[in-house]
């Protein structure tokens, strides 16, 4: 008892620990739910017992009808002829098309291969067979004849090209290196050093003094004055701006809630409302039409039914098989005198109907039996004799 006893809610506080807004939003919601979801609950369950009252009686029959039919006509319509179609005339068709087409897949097999056959021939005999034969007495001495010369005139080259390489390359010495050197260590290494302390002490010692003494100081500056624009705008937005919204949400969050529920127990409500209506609409149809109808049928129709039958409906069967058999009785009788009549004038105009003569018994031709073996139920005496 203690463990399903409800807790009493805290002074000060509502139930469950919940805020005063949703104590004050609840109620109103719910009623205002519940008056707007209960005609709409009616109607929808009006609209269900509906759709399924004429999908049992109506839409369902008339729907497995049109399957059938359907079914039916398409079997009748469709795949019968399309199974004629298939069996006489596309199955024919198609193993005469496969039966041609191999033929031609073999007549052109049989004539490629003779085409190939001709070709290597030809080939071999009129392209192979001279080319080779221009190589080996051709060509071939050819180039062992130039390259014979070839390595002469290498040979005649190299000699005479030491001395032109030995000259070359003294004046080059005399006229290109020595001269080059001696520009690069008098001329352009100085020009080179006087350049780098140039740019030194003209670009980047001004530079880094610019940079260490000006720009720093006026980035940490910028900076700092970042830091704190970027800190007052986030703390007026965040006043200004989130708490308020987050306010609004919190408590639009709890109206959305409660209006979310309010709908659900107004629907589970209203629903059971509906349930009870249709329960006492049919009470009162069942009072007002089916009651009456079947206390009708039971105390007035039926007894006055059997009486009817009774007194009326029986009495009359029987008149009416016993005068049926009667009829039947003497129709056969007639028909009987009428058969009986034609016999007898088919006699007197015609004569008796000869009578087939009867076959003769065959013959039996086997030899005679002797008599039976004797046994133990058997006797030869005239007192015993079976």
């Amino acid at each position: 008892m203690e463990k399903t006893r409800e807790r009493l809610p805290e002074r000060g506080g509502t139930p469950g620990g919940q805020g005063c807004l949703v104590a004050a939003v609840r109620l109103p919601v719910r009623i205002v739910a519940l008056v707007v979801v209960l005609p709409l609950r009616m109607l929808w369950d009006l609209v269900v017992a509906t759709g399924r009252l004429l999908w049992t009686a109506v839409l369902g029959p008339a729907w497995r009808g049109l399957d059938r039919t359907a079914r039916w006509l398409g079997r009748r319509l469709v795949l019968t002829p399309a199974r004629w179609v298939y069996r006489w005339l596309l199955a024919p068709a198609g193993r005469a098309v496969a039966f041609v087409a191999r033929g031609l897949g073999w007549l052109l097999l049989r004539t490629g291969r003779g085409i190939a056959v001709t070709g290597v021939w030809l080939a071999r005999w009129l392209v192979a067979a001279p080319a080779e034969a221009l190589y080996r007495w051709v060509l071939a001495p050819l180039g062992r004849a130039a390259a014979s010369a070839g390595r002469w005139l290498w040979r005649s080259l190299r000699q005479g090209g030491r001395g032109a390489a030995a000259a070359v390359a003294w004046l080059g010495r005399v006229l290109v290196a020595i001269p080059a050197a001696w520009l690069y260590r008098w001329v352009l290494t100085p020009l080179g050093h006087g350049l780098i302390w140039l740019v030194r002490w003209l670009v980047v010692a001004p530079a880094v003094a610019l940079y260490r003494w000006v720009l720093t100081p006026l980035g940490h500056g910028a900076a700092r004055c970042a830091r704190g624009v970027a800190a007052v705008t986030v703390w007026l937005v965040r006043w200004l701006v989130v708490v308020p919204l987050r306010a609004v949400g919190r408590v639009l969050a709890v109206v959305l809630r409660e209006a979310g529920e309010a709908l659900g127990h107004a629907w589970r409500v209203a629903g059971r409302i509906s349930l009870a209506a249709g329960r006492l609409l049919l009470r009162l149809l069942r009072w007002i039409l089916v009651d009456p109808v079947r206390w009708a049928y039971r105390a007035v129709l039926a007894p006055a039914g059997r009486l009817v039958r009774d007194t009326v409906l029986r009495p009359l069967g029987r008149t009416a098989r016993a005068a049926g058999r009667g009829v039947r009785d003497t129709v056969a009788a007639a028909r009987l005198t009428v058969r009986e009549l034609r016999q007898e004038v088919r006699t007197a105009l015609f004569g008796s109907p000869r009578k087939a003569p009867a076959a003769p018994l065959p013959r039996d031709r086997r030899e005679p039996a002797g008599p039976g073996a004797r046994t133990l139920g058997s006797s030869t005496t005239a007192l015993t004799k079976d």
